[in-house]
């Protein structure tokens, strides 16, 4: 989901809310000026008590719109689907009220106001959808906010979609790419993946061999980015699939991941959250384990190197667990350090020399202090660090070196379309299978990422502090 349009769907929550107020209040004195028609008013209610029952009834049916996912929208949606959702969601909060109304008439002072409000309220939230929607669209006609699309072009009716429909910058797209698929492709929509110019790729060639198919599908779903196609062009495993309809033409998209829209959004609010308050808890300890750092072993208290992160690689921080002259880096022990890491390779538990990443048994590279703070993972409080400033997640994969990145990024290229995390179901199997195997940490991130879910998190987080501090620690070091 772009910036705008996570904007756009900020700003429909209050105007939806000052909708629904005004339709309140529209009701009310329509009520008033109506007695002659609908009769007499039995309960009287001043405006200033009866808005104060509005606001609350307001409250919840924001609740409900968030629940039917108005405020998780593209603006490339249709506003057939807003009309649905809003109906749906007045309509259920009217059903609320009618409960209540049976049992206290008090609360409202007629049931005119009750059906007129519900009547009024669908009117006035769709004219305030509209009034954002005609804004949006605006905005993509100056080049605001569209999707950069990518089109995989054939050789029947869709060049007729493209000119008709995505050419046309109302409906929030911008062609980036179109031309037929060959050998190259894949490679120039990496590049515009990596270039930030790729947000949606458009498969519309309905001869495109299944082989292609799937390499596109693939490359999509391990970048993150939206994909769709003409229907009955090909028949894939999938996971979850939402059809949509542009300018008439019946378009199936792929949804990537829960972790999208909304879910980012959240994903993000609760690591500023998280990051925030373990950096205050956790301030004094900086100060005692840099010390202890120090008199242990010469050097820097914190280790500083590059790590493999979406899209583009970060500064990754941790304390300090090695001798700094056994530390790779230039800032550290540049070549010698990296001959010795070369050395280890062939005692690496987790693959041998040709396995996806290093993992050694009482590296004898780490310090005395080194040992004790891996063993409690005290050495990765400077990564929360790392998630406030946005490199990283709360939860997530783990955060591997460079060079061992390399070695599996295009084959799992999946575990690179979210941020990497601290804490995770790979790193809390690891606590009681130290050495587990590198294709089990792979299925459980995949699972992960395809099942996000803030309460997901929380839990992940939950479990991952009371490992930390009350499970027994593996005997080996690592």
């Amino acid at each position: 989901m772009k910036k705008t349009e996570l904007i756009f769907n900020l700003i429909s929550i209050p105007v939806d809310a000052v909708s629904l107020l005004l339709a309140g209040i529209a009701s009310f004195y329509l009520r008033q000026n109506t007695i002659q028609i609908v009769g007499p008013i039995i309960y009287q209610l001043d405006i200033s008590a009866f808005l104060s029952i509005v606001y609350q009834f307001i409250l919840f049916l924001i609740l409900i719109f968030a629940f039917l996912g108005l405020y998780n929208l593209r603006g490339t949606r249709k506003f057939i689907n807003d009309l649905g959702k809003i109906a749906v969601g007045i309509s259920l909060g009217l059903l609320v009220i009618i409960l209540l109304y049976f049992f206290n008439q008090s609360i409202f002072p007629s049931r005119f106001i009750i059906l007129s409000t519900w009547g009024l309220g669908i009117v006035f939230v769709l004219l305030g959808r509209i009034v954002l929607i005609t804004a949006q669209k605006m905005l993509f006609k100056r080049g605001l906010g569209l999707h950069k699309l990518a089109i995989i072009r054939g050789q029947g009716k869709e060049p007729e979609i493209v000119d008709n429909i995505y050419r046309d910058r109302r409906h929030g797209y911008e062609i980036v790419a179109e031309k037929a698929y060959s050998e190259n492709t894949i490679e120039a929509l990496e590049k515009l993946y990596y270039a930030g110019h790729l947000d949606e790729i458009l498969q519309a060639d309905a001869n495109l061999n299944p082989a292609a198919n799937l390499r596109l599908v693939e490359f999509a779903r391990n970048r993150g980015l939206s994909f769709s196609f003409v229907p009955n062009l090909f028949d894939v495993q999938r996971n979850i699939v939402e059809t949509n309809s542009l300018g008439g033409i019946p378009v199936i998209s792929l949804k990537n991941t829960p972790l999208d829209g909304w879910g980012k959004v959240a994903k993000r609010m609760l690591d500023v959250l998280a990051s925030m308050v373990c950096l205050v808890l956790t301030a004094p300890l900086f100060v005692l384990i840099a010390a202890a750092i120090k008199l242990d072993s010469e050097g820097r208290a914190i280790y500083a190197a590059k790590r493999g992160g979406r899209r583009k690689d970060f500064n990754f921080y941790k304390f300090r667990s090695m001798y700094q002259h056994l530390s790779v880096g230039e800032d550290y022990g540049g070549e010698n350090a990296e001959k010795v890491r070369q050395e280890l390779w062939k005692k690496n538990d987790r693959g041998g020399a040709s396995g996806p990443f290093l993992k050694i048994k009482d590296d004898p590279r780490v310090t005395k202090v080194g040992k004790f703070l891996r063993r409690t993972k005290l050495d990765e409080i400077p990564q929360f660090w790392n998630v406030l400033k946005g490199d990283m997640s709360m939860v997530g994969p783990r955060a591997h070196v460079l060079d061992e990145v390399e070695r599996y990024r295009s084959r799992y290229a999946r575990m690179f379309s979210v941020k990497p995390g601290i804490f995770g179901l790979s790193q809390i199997a690891q606590v009681g299978w130290p050495d587990l195997p590198f294709e089990e940490e792979i299925k459980l991130n995949t699972f992960y990422i395809e099942n996000w879910s803030l309460s997901a998190d929380i839990k992940i987080l939950a479990k991952s502090f009371w490992l930390l501090f009350f499970a027994k620690k593996p005997k080996a070091d690592y």
